[in-house]
């Protein structure tokens, strides 16, 4: 289909949402549980067969599938690691109140992400709060995908000490220890 016409680009997709369209959609539907959601996706995969079939390339029921397995996995995975970080941060927090029986251990959210640079929160923001990967926060950012995984590692280490070394957020009793 190299360097054919609009309209034949056109025909093609049309075809494609045509014959494919409902049953793609009943493929996303049994992965999200929000409609909205399954619709986000068949959105985005059909926007992806666009981008194909406008260049030539060839697209079929099975790559608008793949598109929306991948799509749910990526998701799937973002949010066990953004689970996984803030489980770590509270673990780490709650191990030192451990320590410091007496301390009633509060952490002020807003508090601690205000100590970062507006950089470093818009870090933590991207991969922590909205789930998104090292590479789709590489691209937001403009910057490569390892600088991000270094930065976050940093971010991370600084965290750790607002919230436990620095005491960011602590109370004991009813007074602000920060």
């Amino acid at each position: 289909m190299s360097r054919q016409s609009p309209d034949l680009y056109k025909a093609v997709f049309d075809s494609l949402v045509r014959e494919s369209g409902t049953r793609v959609l009943r493929h996303a539907e049994r992965f999200y549980e929000d409609p909205h959601d399954a619709e986000d996706a068949v959105s985005d995969a059909f926007t992806r067969a666009w981008q194909v079939i406008h260049s030539g390339g060839f697209v079929n029921e099975r790559y608008l599938v793949g598109i929306i397995d991948n799509r749910f996995k990526d998701r799937d995975r973002r949010e066990r690691t953004r689970k996984a970080a803030w489980n770590d941060l509270v673990n780490r927090a709650m191990s030192d109140s451990e320590r410091y029986p007496d301390m009633d251990l509060r952490i002020d959210l807003k508090r601690v992400l205000s100590a970062l640079t507006p950089a470093e929160r818009e870090l933590v923001e991207l991969m922590d709060l909205d789930g998104c990967s090292a590479g789709e926060t590489a691209e937001k950012l403009g910057i490569k995908q390892a600088a991000v995984r270094k930065r976050h590692e940093r971010v991370h280490r600084k965290l750790q000490h607002l919230l436990i070394a620095a005491g960011i957020g602590l109370k004991v009793g009813d007074q602000r220890v920060f």
